[in-house]
């Protein structure tokens, strides 16, 4: 089976889910897709809220100056396989700089510890209703 790519920008609008393939488990129900850096700027104020998250594509590393709450943070490479993470980094902070990372998905804190994502679980990210009998 191929990697789900994220969703294209004309999809954007539909509800986003993120899944931990390789553990089963929902991490995002309301994920929100980031792709520009003007939109990256506009997501810092945001409070995540259980079942939100954030994709940022194309980002290797996060500040969190501006936010209001701890995130937990997986790092993806390119089939979407976590090659980082950080649990609970804080307001005002920043993260590891992750080289190999093609996108960053930020969580709620606790999201990591509670769906037991592991570094080398593979992630879905796609729209709600989407056909996957194609991938």
């Amino acid at each position: 089976m191929l990697p789900t790519a994220p969703p294209e920008r004309s999809e954007q609008r539909k509800p986003v889910l993120a899944l931990n393939e390789t553990r089963k488990t929902l991490l995002a129900s309301r994920l929100r897709m980031v792709f520009s850096r003007s939109e990256k700027r506009s997501v810092r104020t945001l409070t995540i809220h259980p079942g939100d998250g954030v994709w940022l594509e194309s980002c290797k590393e996060i500040d969190t100056t501006g936010m209001s709450a701890p995130l937990d943070l997986l790092f993806l490479d390119a089939d979407h396989r976590v090659v980082a993470k950080v649990a609970h980094i804080q307001p005002g902070t920043a993260s590891p700089k992750i080289g190999i990372a093609r996108g960053v998905l930020e969580l709620p804190a606790g999201t990591i510890t509670s769906t037991q994502t592991e570094i080398g679980d593979r992630i879905l990210i796609e729209p709600i209703g989407a056909d996957r009998a194609a991938s």
